[in-house]
């Protein structure tokens, strides 16, 4: 590449990161957006399962869920090819094997500073793989609950905290509803994971008084029915939501019913079955995506 073209480049990132200061703009941008001083998530395409992996303004890296255990390759492959060589907080939501599949072997392949799981256990190999892989090298398992605290510092003299909204009960009839659902803020900009939890875990979450608002949403158990709620979304109220599935897949995610309240609101959409792996960069005030919605 020229000098005139890197030169150019620099110029149409920097100009892009100055419009990100004043709005949450959507503007298409690859990773060259990416900076020290800046807070990336990656909503990572592993088909019908949930992977995200959090590049914090501190320099730290966070790891929520790593997809079926099919794809605990590709989820290591990818956090390295990310420049990540600790994963300073890693979040398996709940048991269910396409959230923490792969979790054992991310947890193998780096460095692990805190590992947080719901208290719910599950009799399954995948399960039990994630366990053994804590448990060989040394790593105590934090509960993820309501009012549990991940990080709360600044960085670039914004606010960076991150903190389990969800499960809020300490008993469900569901699995799903003990997915630790996990609120983000850098500066003004927020983000709202939700796991997989369904309509008995929103209702108390919208009823625990912890602020739930946030400018993204993860949207819960990969667009299903089940989930997103009209309280728990217009308690959330974004205006960008991110769908987590897998083209084709057998339950019909994302179901109609979902999209639909989505769009009546007029939120900005993103899926990961139709789009690929979808990145936001913000440096506290608005964001980027490198990727137009398929929804807007």
């Amino acid at each position: 590449m020229t000098f005139f073209r890197k030169l150019q480049r620099s110029l149409l990132i920097a100009v892009a990161l100055i419009l990100v200061a004043y709005a949450g703009v959507n503007v298409p941008l690859g990773d060259q957006a990416s900076a020290a001083t800046n807070l990336q998530v990656h909503f990572i395409d592993v088909g019908q399962a949930d992977s995200f992996l959090v590049q914090l303004p501190n320099g730290q890296n966070m790891v929520i869920d790593a997809g079926n255990n099919a794809d605990g390759t590709a989820v290591v492959n990818y956090l390295k090819g990310k420049g990540v060589t600790r994963v300073d907080y890693l979040i398996g939501t709940h048991p269910d094997e396409d959230h923490i599949g792969g979790l054992d072997d991310v947890i193998k392949n780096f460095t692990i500073g805190k590992l947080y799981m719901p208290n719910i256990t599950k009799t399954t190999i995948t399960y039990t793989d994630v366990i053994n892989a804590a448990k060989a090298k040394g790593l105590a398992i934090t509960q993820a609950k309501s009012n549990t605290t991940i990080l709360s510092t600044t960085a670039n003299s914004l606010t960076l905290k991150a903190n389990f909204v969800a499960p809020v009960a300490t008993s469900y009839s569901l699995t799903n509803d003990y997915s630790g659902v996990i609120r983000l803020t850098y500066g003004t900009t927020n983000f709202m994971f939700s796991g997989d939890a369904e309509h008995n875990s929103e209702a108390d979450m919208v009823a625990s008084g912890q602020t739930l608002s946030a400018n993204i949403l993860k949207v819960g158990h990969h667009g299903s029915r089940t989930s997103t709620t009209d309280a728990y979304l217009n308690k959330v109220n974004p205006s960008v939501a991110v769908i987590s599935c897998g083209a084709g897949n057998s339950y019909g995610h994302p179901h109609a019913e979902t999209i639909n309240k989505l769009k009546a609101k007029g939120i900005k959409i993103f899926r990961t079955d139709q789009q690929g792996t979808i990145i936001f960069t913000t440096t506290g005030s608005g964001w980027v995506v490198n990727k137009a919605p398929w929804w807007q």
